[in-house]
């Protein structure tokens, strides 16, 4: 994983220096919509020599809203890899509790003003925020009028004149279709990640994995997939198991990729990026051991299979 441009935040980190251009949402999955809003921002804050500032909730609002459990499609590694990427300034996460919540549209615009400096709003056209969502764009604009910021909506990104939502791409996730999203997000579902000690298990079967451990509310669905994985700039086949690994101990969940040239593997490092190809199978419980030994490999072969069927990373 490359050196992190983006300066992860909190409300502890506060207030900036700089006066900045903010852009407010969760930014799961960091899909075409999303790229935008961001493009967006990052062009109009060149413009006015501003510094970016991408604010983000923790828990997702709907936890805390509704009880919905949302689950996640971009871990915080994977957003602040995406960020640096596009070399955003900063990333604010909010403690987004019962305090935030009640937080009235005109208390938000004067916190983004007085904490951030921020003297440019970039959001979708559709964004509400604010106790209740009574906040709108056109609040936002007369009241930024008051305080000096500039609010720009930008066009919701549309595939089929239907508009990309998060919602559509976790639900796509949980049931494995990591093939379908890619239209959404404009390349393949990936994942960034800190390797993590595993317990050895895979290496004594003769398969041996790199483990990741991942937020316990992803949107993935629990089975084995085809796809690769980017250690120090270098691409590799790779077998990848997300779930509980039931055969074995069936307690946390892990993200394990077994990489298949192992002969060409140089680990020296301490974030990965995994690819999802193509999901193969669900997760299951085997009678034993050797029956798992089996499995893998028929998995691997059909792994080979679809990998060769496919361009290479």
């Amino acid at each position: 994983m490359e050196m992190l441009k983006t300066v992860k935040i909190t409300q502890d980190n506060l207030p900036l220096r700089d006066n900045t251009a903010c852009s407010i949402g969760n930014f799961d999955g960091f899909h075409l919509g999303h790229q935008k809003i961001l493009n967006k921002l990052i062009e109009e804050a060149k413009k006015r020599n501003l510094k970016t500032v991408v604010v983000t909730f923790d828990p997702h609002p709907k936890k805390i809203l509704s009880g919905e459990n949302v689950c996640t499609i971009t871990n915080l590694e994977t957003k602040l890899a995406f960020l640096s990427k596009l070399e955003i300034d900063y990333l604010l996460i909010i403690r987004f509790d019962e305090n935030f919540y009640r937080m009235k549209p005109d208390e938000f615009l004067n916190f983004l003003s007085e904490m951030l400096s921020c003297k440019l709003i970039v959001v979708g056209e559709d964004w509400r925020f604010g106790y209740r969502k009574q906040g709108d764009i056109e609040f936002a604009k007369k009241y930024g009028d008051i305080l000096g910021v500039e609010v720009i909506p930008v066009k919701s990104e549309k595939i089929n004149g239907k508009k990309i939502s998060s919602s559509t791409i976790r639900k796509l996730l949980k049931e494995g279709k990591v093939e379908e999203i890619s239209v959404f997000l404009g390349r393949k579902y990936c994942i960034f990640g800190k390797v993590v000690k595993g317990h050895g298990k895979g290496k004594l079967m003769g398969f041996p994995t790199i483990n990741v451990k991942l937020p316990p509310d992803m949107c993935l669905k629990r089975g084995v997939y085809a796809g690769y994985v980017i250690i120090n700039h270098n691409s590799y086949r790779a077998a990848i198991n997300y779930g509980k690994r039931p055969t074995i101990d069936g307690k946390d969940e892990f993200l394990e990729i077994h990489v298949i040239d192992r002969d060409k593997l140089n680990i020296d490092t301490e974030y990965i990026k995994v690819i999802f190809e193509s999901f193969i199978r669900e997760e299951k419980k085997f009678q034993n051991i050797d029956a798992l030994k089996s499995q893998i490999s028929l998995d691997i072969k059909k792994i080979k299979e679809v990998l060769n069927k496919n361009e290479v990373v």
